[in-house]
Parts: C-alpha cells; sequence; structure tokens
C-alpha cells in the first residue's frame, strides 16, 4: 500500500458507486508476488438512499477497515488495492500470494475489530487474477475519472485559500496537439460551443508541440467542472490531442487591514 490513495465517483452495473483506490502502485501492477484477488463484501447497516456510505456509520466502517487490513495481512499476507461502495455495500479488494488464511482473517478482521462492535454481515470470494484485472479494469480510474479528480484537487485547494465557489468566473483550458491540422480541428469545434480563443503557442521541446488556450465562463460547482472538462476532453481526444489542465481567478473577500 502507498500514501497516494484517492476516491472518485462513478456508475458501478449502473448504479452510484465511491471508489476508493491506491493510485500509488500503479507502476508496480501487477505485483507477480501476490496473483490472488480476495474480496470481502460487508453490508452496511446504515446506508444513504443512494446506497453509499452515511456519516452516522463512518467510525464503525472506519474501525472495521483498519481491523480488516491488519487480520489480512498477518493472516495471509495480502494488500488492500481499493474498495467499492455501492448498493448498500463496501466491498474491500485484496491481492495475496494465496487464498490461504482468507476466511479466517475476513471474520477476524470483520466482526472482531472492537469489543461490543455489532457483527456486520459479509461475503467473501477469490479469484486467480495474476494481471490484477479488477484494479486496471474496475478499481483504477480511467483518464476523464482521473481529470475529475485533478478538478476535486483544485476546487479543495481554492476553498482553503477562501474561494466559496459561488461565482461563475471564465475557466481557461490548455490542450495540446502534434501538428496545426489538429489543433485547427479542435479550435473549430470549440468556438462552436462558445469558447474564445485566448492564445496558441508552438513549443517544440514538447511531444505535442502545437498548443492552444481557450476560456469560456463557467460555474464553480464539481457537477459544472467536471461536466465542461469532460466535454473538452472528449474534443481534445478527437483531434489526437492532449487535455493540459484548466485555472480561474481565484475569488477572495479581502477585509481592510
Amino acid at each position: 500500500m502507498s500514501q497516494k490513495w484517492d476516491v472518485y465517483l462513478c456508475n458501478v452495473n449502473s448504479k452510484i458507486a465511491s471508489i476508493f483506490v491506491d493510485l500509488g502502485i500503479r507502476s508496480e501492477i501487477p505485483d507477480e508476488a501476490r496473483p490472488w484477488l480476495l474480496w470481502v463484501w460487508l453490508e452496511l447497516k446504515q446506508s444513504r438512499t443512494d446506497g453509499l456510505s452515511s456519516t452516522e456509520e463512518f467510525e464503525k466502517l472506519i474501525q472495521i477497515e483498519d481491523a480488516l487490513v491488519a487480520a489480512m495481512k498477518s493472516g495471509c499476507d495480502a494488500v488492500l488495492c481499493g474498495r467499492i461502495t455501492t448498493q448498500g455495500r463496501r466491498e474491500f479488494y485484496f491481492y495475496a500470494p494465496s487464498p490461504d488464511g482468507f476466511e479466517d482473517a475476513a471474520e477476524s478482521g470483520v466482526n472482531h475489530s472492537k469489543p461490543g462492535l455489532d457483527r456486520y454481515e459479509f461475503t467473501t470470494g477469490t479469484l486467480d487474477d495474476p494481471a490484477w484485472k479488477q484494479y486496471l479494469d474496475v478499481l483504477y480510474p480511467s483518464d476523464e475519472q482521473r481529470q475529475d479528480i485533478e478538478n476535486r484537487r483544485v476546487l479543495d485547494t481554492m476553498r482553503r485559500q477562501g474561494d466559496t465557489l459561488a461565482m461563475p468566473r471564465e475557466i481557461s483550458h490548455w490542450a495540446y496537439f502534434s501538428n496545426a491540422a489538429d489543433r485547427l480541428q479542435f479550435e473549430t469545434s470549440v468556438t462552436e460551443l462558445g469558447f474564445r480563443v485566448v492564445s496558441r503557442n508552438d513549443d517544440p521541446e514538447r511531444t505535442r508541440a502545437f498548443g492552444i488556450c481557450i476560456a469560456k465562463p463557467n460555474g464553480m460547482t464539481q457537477m459544472e467542472i467536471d461536466g465542461a472538462v469532460r466535454e473538452l476532453f472528449r474534443f481534445v481526444l478527437a483531434a489526437n490531442g492532449g487535455y493540459d489542465g484548466w485555472e480561474c481567478e481565484l475569488m477572495v473577500d479581502r477585509k481592510p487591514g
């Protein structure tokens, strides 16, 4: 397990899901020493109406997760790579050298995490998955989902700096292309959507040397930012380019003195 974990929302089997995943191990995957996928599906007791976890159950779930991770590590040398919360359950996914000792470790972790903790119903399963397909194909975010994560990080930073994000404002976006024709294709597409071209710049030191900056007013909620960026992301890909992020003015009340 690394220290580079993050969370994102998506649909899994047409239902809203929250995925918390270890992004920091991506360069080490697959881990040949741990070819077995082990999972524990925990039934929530106080899920929200949309099937995600509630604040009322937060502390209990943290206690169970800590105990489960420790029990799985000591019982079968398994490491947690991610979890999915959806449809009133929390799904923990581990990889281990073998499934030996798994059932005992799961029971110990879930229902002996703290004296007096209510017992939780859970199911388990195993799969020989040497390619780590569950991690790569299900847990690890797509390029668009990675961008959603980056969007949230930027918005969180702005909030910490005192911006309430209540005011819409112009957002600037950057994209880069391998040739001028691809850049022009992208520019033509997005100007029809109301974007204005701020600048064009060529940087021969980049793999994609033909850059463009475009801008358009936008709301500042996570949904509004994700929607705008995803739309642009797809236009960039259609023109064989690479999206390179966004920025906007920080709006903070400055009190005298």
